[in-house]
């Protein structure tokens, strides 16, 4: 691999690891053949001009008009990044116009999680080398709070029970009615 992509890998390690819960670096490098595995250099360079909040496709888009990639390109690659898993998109109505907004996801809640219906063995072991080395550390030391529980005020009787599948097979077909 070239220089320039492996300074692209970096630049994007440092750009997730400048988010609320980072990406930090690490002595292995194993890091940057987790980004490797995941994202091409070209993708890699987008991701590095999103940032942790959504913008609207045309904002994104004077950020790389002068790398020659045409607004359709550009939302041709960002879709093809968020169905692969890499990134996140919401989609708004305004003004009866479809406007699309992209962020970069962080590792975990995020593009890890976006990898499950992709793992392989190679992805399974640089995860769990970056877990173990840095990033369950950067995760719990965050101060950002990755799960919350949201009273109602109310509380949850206990009761019911594990039903059968039979039972649940009629509730589905009785709710689909």
């Amino acid at each position: 691999m070239s220089q320039q992509n492996l300074d692209i890998y970096r630049k994007l390690q440092q750009h997730l690891d400048s988010m609320p819960v980072g990406y930090p670096e690490t002595e292995s490098g194993v890091e940057i053949k987790l980004l490797k595995l995941l994202f091409s250099p070209q993708q890699a360079e987008i991701a590095i001009k999103l940032g942790f909040m959504a913008q609207p496709l045309h904002k994104i888009y004077r950020k790389v008009r002068k790398d020659g990639i045409s607004m359709e390109e550009l939302e041709n690659l960002l879709d093809r990044m968020y169905f692969d898993g890499l990134i996140n998109r919401g989609v708004q109505e305004e003004n009866g116009k479809e406007i699309k907004y992209y962020a970069n996801a962080p590792l975990a809640i995020g593009f890890f999680e976006y990898q499950l219906n992709n793992l392989n063995e190679e992805f399974i072991e640089l995860i769990d080398q970056y877990f173990d080395e840095a990033f369950m550390e950067e995760y719990n030391c965050s101060g950002v709070p990755q799960l919350r529980t949201i009273p109602i005020e109310q509380a949850i009787e206990p009761g019911g029970g594990v039903t059968t599948y039979d039972n649940f097979r009629q509730v589905i077909e009785d709710f689909s009615v």
